[in-house]
């Protein structure tokens, strides 16, 4: 680019795009298309000739205008946004703008304007309300008392690699309420000028509205704090809820659940943001699927919601980032790739959800999957699926799509390390035909996953699994402790190494893994309140084990583990009746059970020899 071609101006940007483009488009593409180009075509370009500004970009969803005047952005601003929020017009699918306005040094190249100056305009739009105007101190100072509008001070905010935060303020235009009261003001110098044509324009776009889109449809509704079963965390929290499918391939369901476990796990690796697993979301769909809902039940402030679809080789997802608590959708667009290219989709929406968080994306670039097969990477999601099953058709089908995916890429450490999980599983609860066989095979094929692929946090687990099935416990924490370096914030991985601290008598560190874990997944299995209780029991916190180890027995009676842990518990608090049911419950499993027969064995031996008063009071044999 040539010197000539590329100079600087201070300019007032001004920044719009609609309010939840990309679901409406899910619902209705050719209305909502419809009503924009109406849009833009009789209020938008009108108002920004007769306010003198330029229109110098297009976003599909917005526009980018850039004026020589501040007063002149504002104004235009203000008479777009009350011409398409008349208070006699009642619609609620009414498209809505957000407005960013911003002055600032911007680089005039040919056509087009960019420069902080329009990524400070950006930021600001985003903190818009719908229908709302949001501008930076630079242009607040500009219009201080040449404009009738009031300006409400919001605070700083961050932007994106800029090194200051910037002072926002809201602009309340004639309509907005002040303190419970409306405020009067002189209408807008153009107004008049350009009645005519406001008129007509929301005329045609009132009737597109009644056209393509149904006045019944649910709004957002803002979720209660003081409605929520959860605190919410001290840090930017979300929720991803399950994907719509919009399409009706044989495995569209899958792919769309599989995106939304990488996009889950993505997320969860950025620093700084608290994110609900998966498996807590599951049950958020249909009538359940409101984002005011997830929120109060799971702690989450954000909810991300997406609608799927799959056509010949192209994957496109609509999404959203909801603020819940205000029920204002931060973010929206639209997402497409070729299938081949989906990592490059998910990484593109996990940039884009934790940039409108305002979060380091350090931890998001360049998510490793230590596969360039997107095919492979689905069959191992599907076998990892299998192989926590815990049944032997569960282990026979992930041995089956782990060898389907080492076919694709033979080289895919995590394929392997599900073969090594089911030879240690199955070993260890001797459903191999030679059991110490398989447990050693896994070990050899757990340790040659790790040298393919040493950053892998999933391999490492499964190493310490093989380990720990092997009873080799501080060798099996401290690979657990390298995997959780490697994914902090996995619920799962947090709760199954909370196993070796246990055995290794060290309660407390077990306990403070496992509460991270609930908090994370909320609606959790049986697994993290079973091993709370045994953390409980190994500091000698009785009562409380007693009640974990109960909510634990509620959601897997069948689990013999349970029965000892509660026959020492209840021993240990002197309950005899309760001792006595997990006694006659372990018996009758296990004929000729006795103290000295236990498969739980502590090497912390004094926290071994609690276990065994424990069974000793409960009345269990010696």
């Amino acid at each position: 680019m040539s010197d000539e071609r590329v100079h600087r101006r201070l300019a007032a940007i001004l920044v719009a795009d609609v309010v939840g483009y990309s679901l409406r488009m899910g619902q209705d593409e050719t209305g909502t298309r419809s009503q924009l180009n109406a849009i833009m075509e009789s209020i938008v370009q009108p108002l920004l000739d007769a306010h003198r500004g330029r229109m110098f970009k297009t976003t599909g969803d917005g526009f980018l205008a850039e004026f020589a005047s501040v007063v002149d952005a504002v104004d235009c601003a203000v008479e777009i946004q009350e011409a398409l929020n008349k208070p006699e017009k009642s619609d609620p699918d009414q498209l809505q703008l957000r407005v960013g306005i911003n002055l600032g040094d911007v680089i005039i190249e040919d056509d087009d304007v960019h420069g902080d100056g329009v990524n400070v305009a950006a930021r600001l739009e985003a903190q818009a309300e719908p229908g709302g105007i949001c501008i930076s101190r630079s242009a607040r100072d500009q219009i201080r008392d040449k404009v009738s509008y009031s300006i409400e001070d919001m605070g700083e905010i961050e932007v994106k690699n800029i090194a200051r935060p910037v002072r926002a303020f809201r602009v309340l235009r004639n309509s907005d309420e002040i303190g419970g009261s409306v405020r009067t003001a002189t209408p807008p110098r153009r107004a008049r000028a350009i009645g005519a044509a406001v008129v007509a324009g929301i005329a045609l776009v009132v009737a597109g509205a009644l056209i393509w889109f149904e006045p019944w449809a649910p709004r957002i509704e803002a979720a209660s704090v003081a409605n929520m079963k959860l605190p919410l965390p001290n840090r930017p929290s979300v929720a991803v809820l399950p994907f719509v499918v919009s399409s009706n391939g044989a495995d569209d369901a899958f792919f769309a659940e599989a995106i939304a476990e990488d996009l889950t796990r993505s997320l969860a690796r950025v620093s700084g943001l608290f994110v609900i697993a998966r498996s807590s979301t599951l049950d958020f769909v249909g009538e359940r699927a409101s984002p005011a809902r997830a929120a109060e039940e799971l702690g989450v402030r954000h909810v991300v919601r997406a609608t799927l679809r799959r056509s010949g080789d192209r994957v496109r997802i609509d999404a959203a980032l909801i603020d819940a608590v205000s029920g204002r959708i931060v973010w929206s667009d639209r997402l497409e790739h070729a299938s081949d290219d989906v990592f490059d989709l998910q990484d593109d929406l996990v940039q884009a959800l934790a940039s409108r968080l305002s979060i380091d994306l350090v931890r998001t670039k360049d998510q490793p999957r230590f596969t360039s097969s997107p095919e492979a990477f689905f069959l191992w999601m599907k076998a990892d699926h299998q192989s926590w099953l815990n049944t032997p058709e569960g282990y026979d089908e992930a041995r089956v799509l782990a060898n389907d995916a080492l076919r694709i890429d033979p080289d895919f450490a995590r394929a392997k390390s599900i073969l090594a999980f089911v030879d240690t599983q199955i070993g260890y609860f001797r459903i191999a035909e030679d059991p110490r066989a398989a447990l050693d095979r896994a070990l050899v094929t757990a340790r040659l996953a790790i040298e393919a692929e040493p950053e892998d946090w999933y391999s490492r687990a499964v190493l310490a699994q093989a380990l720990m099935n092997l009873r080799q416990y501080e060798a099996a924490d401290a690979e657990y402790a390298r995997a959780i370096e490697m994914e902090p914030a996995h619920p799962r991985l947090l709760t199954r190494s909370a196993l070796p601290l246990i055995f290794l008598g060290r309660g407390k560190a077990a306990e403070k893994r496992l509460r991270v874990a609930v908090r994370l997944n909320p609606s959790h299995g049986w697994l993290p309140d079973q091993l709370l209780g045994q953390a409980l029991y190994i500091q000698e916190r009785y009562r409380e084990a007693a009640e974990m180890l109960d909510v634990a027995r509620k959601k897997n009676p069948r689990f013999i583990g349970n029965m000892w842990w509660r026959a020492a518990t209840h021993g240990q608090l002197g309950n005899e009746e309760k001792a006595a049911e997990a006694v006659a419950e372990i018996l009758a499993l296990m004929p000729g059970a006795a103290i000295s027969k236990s498969f739980i064995q502590i090497s912390d031996e004094p926290a071994m020899e609690r276990f065994r008063a424990g069974l000793r009071a409960a009345g269990l044999p010696e």
